[in-house]
């Protein structure tokens, strides 16, 4: 679908009124293009529309790196949106700086959702360093333990590797 053409309001109507997540994601995708910087820090400050978050967050990344790199940390640490968006938004803060996201990972005082922690512990995988900050290991464990029984089972391979790699 080609959406240049559309007018910013059409684009606005086509995502709240369709059911359709392929387009949405293409009609907010054409917006974030559109949108300045200053836009895109209202976008993701104000999280309207939770979606569109990611999109800006990584359409910001382009543009100004750290500024974008610290919005998102924002989110993670103060538990902003929801379990899924803060899952898109590890991605984007730890392909772009990995030792200072986990380090920054220590601040953050409530438990996570389990799409983050997969998130986090599948990108754990390839994490370079063995140095892992204890406050931020224990808040994974601490939100493993919480999950229920059904999502720990899901994910029990995933943070065994974990468990062994940082010796918990």
């Amino acid at each position: 679908m080609e959406l240049k053409n559309y007018s910013n309001d059409q684009l606005y109507d086509i995502i709240e009124r369709t059911e359709d997540h392929v387009k949405m994601g293409e009609a907010f995708k054409e917006l974030i293009k559109r949108s300045s910087d200053d836009e895109l820090v209202e976008i993701i400050d104000d999280m309207v529309y939770i979606d569109e978050v990611p999109y800006a967050l990584n359409e910001l990344m382009k543009r100004s790196s750290s500024k974008a790199f610290d919005m998102g940390m924002d989110i993670l640490i103060n538990d902003k949106g929801d379990h899924f968006l803060q899952a898109c938004v590890w991605n984007t803060c730890y392909d772009f700086d990995d030792a200072k996201t986990v380090t920054l990972m220590n601040q953050r005082k409530t438990t996570m959702g389990y799409s983050l922690i997969e998130t986090i512990l599948l990108s754990m995988y390839n994490y370079q360093t063995n140095f892992f900050p204890t406050a931020f290991q224990k808040l994974i464990v601490d939100s493993y333990n919480n999950m229920p029984k059904e999502k720990k089972a899901e994910f029990s391979d995933m943070f065994d590797d974990f468990s062994k790699k940082y010796q918990l």
